[in-house]
């Protein structure tokens, strides 16, 4: 994609739980203001139908109110976390792992390298907890994209 605009514009033209593209999806995990943009979409949608089976008049109170509605819910949920400090961590972890097998000595005492490789692999785990936590949005946006046909789940029948 070439730049933003682009991206968003090819966002917006997705039908309603259409699989987002690849090109797309790497721009948004990239890009911090376009997640911004798409994170403030879905809370517009959302506020914007509290309930499907009353339908209101949009005049410019209506939309004012809905667009006051998002901006206080961003202000409270903003993550100053990005992703360019996830990939240096997730690096540096990397490194250090590497760094640890190279200069630990082999055969010295196994109790302390085998708790130290469990604790290598706890500090992973809420790495990729953590990771998911400040993403959750978008992986929920990806877990809904996939389509729900009957042929992808194998029968049980006997």
């Amino acid at each position: 994609m070439k730049n933003c605009n682009d991206v968003m514009e090819a966002y917006l033209g997705l039908d309603k739980g259409e699989r987002i593209p690849f090109g797309i999806t790497l721009h948004l995990l990239a890009c911090k203001n376009c997640r911004k943009q798409v994170r403030l979409l879905k809370q517009a949608e959302k506020s914007a139908v509290p309930n499907p089976c009353s339908q209101t008049a949009l005049d410019d109170a209506a939309i004012l109110a809905v667009m006051n509605k998002i901006m206080t819910k961003s202000d409270s949920q903003k993550n100053p976390i990005s992703l360019s400090k996830w990939i240096i961590g997730g690096i540096i972890m990397i490194l250090l792992f590497v760094a640890f097998s190279v200069f630990a000595k082999p055969g010295s005492n196994h109790f302390l390298t085998v708790s130290t490789y469990i604790e290598l692999a706890a500090l992973v785990t809420v790495y990729c907890v953590l990771f998911i936590r400040s993403n959750l949005d978008f992986f929920v946006k990806k877990i809904n994209s996939i389509p729900k046909e009957q042929g992808d789940l194998p029968s049980f029948r006997a």
